[in-house]
């Protein structure tokens, strides 16, 4: 099924300005609650946050045997940090099947893909405003906005392509995004899927810088910014309609979860039509707004139980139980790890095409987590894996 086109509807002007020079952003912008050029989030044992900090984001990823390991910066670190990929000996999940999401009732993939007004056209964005950082400005909400964008290599306008979009944390930046590769999921979508980096706001702002840059979507606006995005990438490039995702660590999960819970693919917010298939978010809270789920949307979450800035028991399982519930899941409690590898939990009952997984770790606010031994994170092979079965 093909839904309307998102820009027959929304609610916002859309403005392409060519190349934008704020948010120039650098390279070790500091991770949430710490200051810029604080210690590298990737992999790192202390999570590169202070105790304290601002608004974060839900977690998620599959349990999986592991990756390749490719280095390239975590969220809030430096490019050069620690590798994405690496082997999980912690993956299995708690009554479920490791490896792809997949619960009793709930596997993922099996709809057509849907195809966007851009296919079979040529794009009016030119090519040299993406896979090179430049900020692409954008009109939402009364807002001059911006984003960052990677196509294919081997783009082909009769395709239809996966789309996700990746929210940055507090402190973070499109130019983060764009240097860690989008949480690392561009090196391992093997030029399957178009990536954007929409960029927060301060002070009813677009950001200029990565200080106190987030996601508290005053009136809707960061929301409306989402309209905008997908439906100017759908308008210039051939989306599945049917795969498009987000994802984000922190304030960029709350970010996430509320675009999931407002935009559900299938239904219809204020004249709006849904578009978001599934989530993987890290370190999750509600942030972003007060939205309840009301339709299914496939989930993954990760969650460390030693996260000092957005609390694993009175922040990120209630927001995982909403999901649970909206999609049909059997409850349950997820494994808490307090020692040793991390453990994820795929739910079971899920409603067909709705798998949950949520996958706890011993270890701080961090969208990096290593188990015990190991140097390099478990959590993105995971996550490509979870999206990838849709």
């Amino acid at each position: 099924m093909t839904r309307p086109s998102l820009s027959e509807l929304a609610s916002c002007l859309i403005v392409v300005a060519g190349f934008m020079s704020g948010c120039s952003g650098s390279t070790g912008v500091g991770g949430e609650g710490g200051a810029s050029g604080s210690a590298p989030i990737a992999g790192t044992s202390s999570g590169g946050t202070s105790a304290g900090g601002s608004p974060a984001s839900l977690g998620g990823s599959t349990a999986t045997s592991g990756g390749s390991g490719s280095t390239a910066g975590g969220a809030g670190g430096s490019t050069g940090g620690q590798p994405y990929g690496g082997q999980s000996s912690g993956g299995q999940s708690s009554g479920g099947q490791p490896s792809g999401g997949q619960s009793s009732g709930g596997a993922g993939g099996g709809s057509a893909a849907g195809k966007s007004a851009g296919c079979g056209k040529m794009p009016t964005i030119p090519s040299s405003q993406y896979n090179n950082g430049s900020h692409i400005a954008i009109s939402a909400a009364n807002m001059q906005r911006e984003y960052i964008l990677n196509v294919p290599a081997n783009y082909d306008n009769t395709h239809p392509y996966r789309f996700v979009i990746a929210y940055h944390e507090l402190n973070g930046n499109d130019d983060e995004m764009y240097k860690n590769k989008y949480y690392h999921l561009l090196p391992l979508s093997n030029d399957t899927t178009i990536f954007v980096a929409p960029n927060g706001q301060k002070n009813n702002q677009n950001c200029s810088s990565a200080s106190n840059c987030g996601w508290p979507n005053p009136n809707d606006s960061d929301m409306l910014l989402a309209d905008a995005v997908v439906a100017q990438i759908e308008q210039n490039f051939c989306i599945d309609t049917n795969r498009i995702f987000a994802t984000g660590w922190s304030y960029g999960a709350s970010m996430s979860y509320e675009t999931a819970c407002e935009r559900p693919l299938g239904g219809t917010t204020n004249g709006v039509p849904g578009y978001i298939r599934s989530i993987a978010v890290y370190s999750a809270a509600q942030l972003s707004g007060s939205c309840k789920p009301m339709k299914p949307v496939a989930y993954y979450a990760s969650h460390g139980t030693n996260d000092t800035v957005l609390n694993y028991d009175n922040q990120g399982l209630p927001l995982l139980s909403n999901m649970v519930a909206v999609d049909g899941c059997t409850a349950m409690t997820p494994t808490k790890v307090t020692s040793g590898n991390h453990v994820c939990t795929n739910y079971m009952g899920c409603s067909m095409g709705y798998p949950v997984e949520f996958c706890s770790f011993n270890g701080p606010h961090t969208p990096d987590p290593t188990d015990p031994g190991q140097g390099t994170s478990w959590e993105y092979q995971n996550v490509w894996t979870f999206l990838s079965q849709f």
